[in-house]
């Protein structure tokens, strides 16, 4: 076989394999008929800082070199914060958020995604500090110790619902985060 014959047959193959895509290009084409909605949790907490100090016996301050020692270590963290969802009076989350980062000192993250079917279903969300339960003046904190949404949702196929902290309001609101 030439060289001619081989670059002829070569270009008589791709124009073949570009007219089979242009074909298929056409083709109709249908995404999920059952496609659900997604009601989204997501929101960044500043909880409440606590400290955990101890005093350092003399036989731990021998062992640290003169310029680490110190009578007293501290550790701070971040105190967790219980989610639950009940969606349709049904348990849909339930988990502990923790301060991000190694030590649990950073603010809380919540994520998270429930698909749902389109229709009207009954949401609840709470979102409240584990640990030391103290007034919302005596701590400082930034979030609020026990927050609280119950209201029903209407969704659409493909639909995103967000719920998320607003803190200027101080509560959990829902926004309409169009379709995917």
């Amino acid at each position: 076989m030439t060289n001619v014959a081989r670059g002829g047959l070569g270009a008589l193959g791709v124009a073949g394999v570009l007219a089979l895509i242009r074909v298929l290009s056409f083709a109709p084409y249908t995404t999920e008929r059952d496609a659900g909605a997604i009601v989204r949790l997501a929101w960044r907490a500043r909880g409440e800082r606590v400290r955990d100090c101890r005093h350092v016996t003399p036989e731990e301050l021998a062992k640290l070199p003169v310029h680490m020692r110190q009578e007293e270590v501290c550790e701070g963290r971040v105190l967790p914060y219980r989610l639950v969802v009940d969606l349709d009076d049904n348990a849909a989350v339930s988990r502990l958020i923790h301060g991000a980062g190694a030590r649990e000192d950073r603010p809380l993250y919540v994520f998270q995604d429930l698909t749902v079917r389109p229709g009207v279903h009954r949401i609840s969300v709470r979102f409240a500090l584990e640990g030391r339960p103290q007034a919302p003046e005596e701590t400082g904190l930034a979030t609020p110790p026990r927050l609280a949404l119950d209201t029903t949702l209407s969704l659409v196929p493909r639909q995103v619902l967000l719920v998320t902290y607003d803190e200027e309001r101080e509560q959990l609101v829902v926004r309409d985060g169009s379709t995917r």
